[in-house]
């Protein structure tokens, strides 16, 4: 028998879902002619490689992620109103500022101190272990600072000689 992980999965028909915001600024999620979902969130299953494939739904119950509601393959397919929705939601929940100059990098105890430059502005942030800077592909790096939030460098051979210079030192 062939496997097929699509018989594991619950992928929702992205011609039946609708999402809207509630006064609260809460995201809902309609199955068209079966279920409401009055708080939602979206979970992006590759935020980095792949970021409008594969956005799975989950339940807000008491403020908490619950189950799994279902999986839309291609956000591209949804309603206009709805995918606009959740790019924006998806966008704000997933921001990553990328790095465009790192001023400095220093190392204290293990953390690291960086003071770079963003097309968001500057930034100084920590980071714990060294495992939190990761080459993904090529030359793309992502940084995870001590609060979790991300940051990209999408191309070191594009940063200035000083700036790949700090970088290399780390990965």
């Amino acid at each position: 028998m062939e496997y097929k992980i699509e018989n594991e999965l619950n992928m929702l028909d992205p011609k039946k879902v609708r999402l809207h915001k509630d006064a609260f600024n809460r995201i809902s999620l309609t199955i068209l002619n079966e279920k409401e979902y009055p708080e939602v969130r979206p979970v992006m299953s590759f935020p980095i490689t792949d970021s409008e494939s594969y956005v799975s739904f989950y339940e807000i119950v008491d403020g908490k992620r619950g189950k799994e509601i279902g999986i839309i393959e291609n956000i591209d397919k949804l309603d206009p109103e709805s995918k606009k929705l959740l790019k924006a939601e998806l966008k704000r929940e997933y921001f990553m500022p990328r790095i465009v100059k790192i001023n400095s990098m220093t190392e204290s105890h293990g953390v690291m101190k960086f003071d770079v430059e963003t097309d968001k502005g500057r930034r100084v942030f920590e980071t714990r272990y060294k495992e939190d800077i990761r080459r993904i592909s090529g030359n793309r790096i992502i940084i995870r600072d001590a609060d979790g939030n991300r940051y990209e460098i999408r191309n070191q051979n594009e940063l200035d000689p000083k700036s790949q210079s700090l970088i290399d030192t780390e990965i």
